[in-house]
């Protein structure tokens, strides 16, 4: 099988008479008449790749970084003027191995990028890769940074770094960005790791200890704007690194709550310094009863395993990577985990990646079959709920339900109670929600035993023909889960705050396209069939507490992020609905290694609570802070100097991420969506 590995490496042209290479040459021209060469690997390779010491490149690699090949010229002198060229050159690249027509593995360079040698290169220099966090990267200060990982939490992703089981990084690096220049700190010496959605968590070997990198030994080691998460440190380099962190003096490791307390003090004097004095003395007295706020513990629900559960996820994994969707799984858990505790669903994202797909594949994954999954294309024309459930023809006395097969799938449920129905809105805002769907938004926000949507009057059921078929009401049992998919562009509606409180809006992501190669053939007849998922095994999925089971602090935190939507519109904020809807999901979050609680924080707070905030730039600019385009940051965000004070709870990395891009939206459009 072709398999990829995505940390990078790097190469030199290999020497000519390396034992590796099959040919007498390490530059050769193919039956193509295309420049191939081989390079030959010097930095630390993941423990999975194989004992492979040179890799193919081609003439396509290079041609972005400026080397042009001349076709006119003969042979030998294109091969020698690609030598010289490569001469002075290193090589970063991820490895792709393929198997070929003749089951010869080969093993090729893709994502090349090019950097020069530094005077002090040496021929049998070998490299050792260390990952580098920062604020810019990582979305942290660097003492949240440190305190995350004395408390062996998430500090994000490094992709470019081997993140295997047997591939933990010694050390790490730290990049501290100023005007004048940028100075690194060194923390280790580590012995374990995890990897997972919030990227690594270290576990230190023995007493944690920093340095701070010289110089002169800085000077030694390939940073690169091409691979700016990653410093290639010469061995010799490395060795003297380890060896100078082992004589430090073990650091000090402060109390969580001394730290709190800490990073407290230190928000006090950053809001009195960068807020204007109306507003000091209320920043200062919240930020004073955060401090004075209970340590004590809070039992929270935590995840656990269901074993038809996790058969199920398998399943939709397998499904979705047979159908060539390429969602991350964390896309996957995230959807799933708002089926299980959400009335409405919806799925937003460029069109074309599959969102319509996703909810078929899901529905395949639980083993529903024919009207248990009814997809439902929204018109533009729809103007009122008759449009979608129909209306009672009293000339011809008779119930005439829409076209769209909802009342027949909707009455199918009501019968089949012990069967699970999915009824999905295709394309749902191309006609106003809140015309057409009026009646479901009242409706999906009652307990369950009170769902009932009226097709029409009573007085009429006794003199309509079909009224037997069609009963003037239909209950809609907890059987039925609702879920839409959007596009958002200019053909659009969006959605009215009355939508937004009621439905957990997914943005989906894809994977790099370079992982579509790595997706299985698809073979006809060899889909995983599912055994049906009957109401009752989906409800034992489902965590049903009607107790609030957040934790204090964090909702402290929503409760301050709903004042500052209140000081921006008293018609927005963060309901009692909200709270409970993002209590259920937290619940509801299954047992895996993809999403913690702490992303799933974060998650619900871009789903629920950031969708909300919609408006000029004159309204929000304080709130979201104003985008810094030279920097590529944003400045003077009081939500996210609020996230800076709940880091225990999250790094909000998401949230984060979202607020650069509704700041981005403010400066270049003068308004967010």
């Amino acid at each position: 099988m072709n398999k990829v590995w995505e940390n990078d490496l790097v190469g030199v042209l290999a020497d000519v008479d390396q034992s590796e290479l099959l040919y007498r040459d390490s530059i050769l021209i193919n039956k193509q008449d295309s420049l191939q060469f081989f390079v030959r690997i010097i930095s630390q390779p993941a423990e999975s790749f194989p004992n492979v010491k040179a890799v193919t490149g081609f003439y396509s690699d290079l041609e972005k970084w400026g080397f042009e090949d001349d076709y006119s010229q003969p042979e030998f002198i294109r091969k020698e003027k690609l030598r010289e060229w490569l001469e002075d050159r290193l090589l970063i690249f991820k490895v792709e191995k393929r198997i070929r027509y003749n089951h010869e593995e080969v093993y090729n360079m893709f994502g090349v990028r090019v950097m020069p040698k530094l005077p002090s290169y040496e021929k049998d220099l070998k490299f050792i890769p260390v990952p580098i966090f920062s604020q810019k990267v990582n979305g942290m200060e660097q003492d949240i940074f440190l305190t995350r990982l004395l408390e062996k939490k998430f500090v994000g992703r490094i992709p470019e770094v081997s993140h295997e089981a047997n591939d933990t990084p010694p050390i790490v690096m730290w990049k501290e960005e100023t005007e004048e220049d940028e100075q690194f700190t060194v923390y280790g010496v580590f012995e374990k790791h995890q990897y997972a959605h919030g990227g690594f968590s270290f576990e230190f070997r023995d007493e944690w200890k920093r340095l701070t990198l010289e110089e002169e030994w800085l000077d030694e080691c390939y940073l690169t704007d091409e691979s700016p998460n990653v410093a290639f440190v010469p061995f010799a380099i490395f060795q003297k690194l380890l060896h100078r962190l082992e004589e430090q003096e073990a650091m000090q490791v402060a109390s969580s709550s001394d730290r709190e307390t800490q990073a407290n003090e230190v928000t006090v004097a950053t809001l009195n310094n960068q807020t204007s004095p109306e507003i000091q003395s209320s920043r200062q007295e919240v930020a004073v009863s955060v401090m004075e706020k209970s340590t004590t513990e809070i039992s929270v629900p935590v995840p656990k395993g269901n074993e038809k559960e996790q058969e199920f996820l398998e399943l939709l994994y397998s499904h979705t990577q047979d159908a060539g969707l390429i969602y991350r799984k964390e896309n996957l858990i995230n959807f799933h985990t708002s089926m299980k505790s959400s009335s409405l669903v919806i799925l937003s994202g460029m069109s074309g990646t599959g969102k319509t797909k996703l909810v078929e594949l899901y529905s395949q994954s639980l083993g529903l079959k024919g009207e248990q999954l009814t997809v439902i294309p929204v018109s533009p024309s729809w103007t009122s709920d008759s449009d979608l459930i129909g209306y009672a023809d009293t000339l011809n006395m008779v119930y005439r339900p829409g076209d769209s097969g909802l009342i027949n799938a909707l009455r199918k449920a009501e019968d089949d109670k012990e069967k699970l129905y999915i009824i999905c809105f295709d394309e749902m805002n191309l006609a106003r929600v809140e015309h057409y769907f009026s009646q479901f938004l009242s409706i999906l926000e009652m307990d369950h035993g009170k769902r009932v949507l009226r097709l029409y009057n009573d007085d009429l059921e006794s003199r309509l023909y079909n009224s037997a078929q069609y009963p003037p009401t239909i209950v809609i049992r907890e059987n039925v889960l609702f879920v839409g998919t959007v596009n958002m562009d200019e053909s659009t509606y969006h959605f009215s705050d009355k939508v937004l409180d009621r439905a957990n809006v997914l943005s989906l992501d894809v994977m790099p396209f370079t992982e579509m190669k790595l997706l299985p053939e698809k073979k006809k007849g060899m889909v995983a069939r599912a055994d049906e998922v009957d109401y009752d095994t989906f409800e034992s999925f489902q965590y049903k507490n009607r107790s609030l089971s957040l934790q204090d602090d964090e909702l402290e935190l929503l409760w301050e992020v709903h004042q500052m939507m209140q000081n921006v519109n008293k018609q927005v904020g963060v309901g009692p609905r909200i709270v409970k809807q993002i209590d259920q999901y937290l619940g509801n979050l299954p047992a895996q290694e993809y999403i913690l609680r702490e992303d799933a924080f974060d998650l619900q707070v871009v789903q629920r609570v950031l969708t909300k905030v919609r408006g000029s730039e004159d309204q929000l600019k304080e709130l979201l802070g104003r985008y810094n385009r030279e920097k590529d940051t944003v400045e003077g965000s009081l939500i996210i100097r609020l996230f800076d004070r709940y880091t225990n709870i999250s790094i909000f990395k998401e949230s984060r991420n979202v607020i650069k891009q509704k700041a981005k939206e403010l400066k270049y459009n003068g308004y967010t969506m």
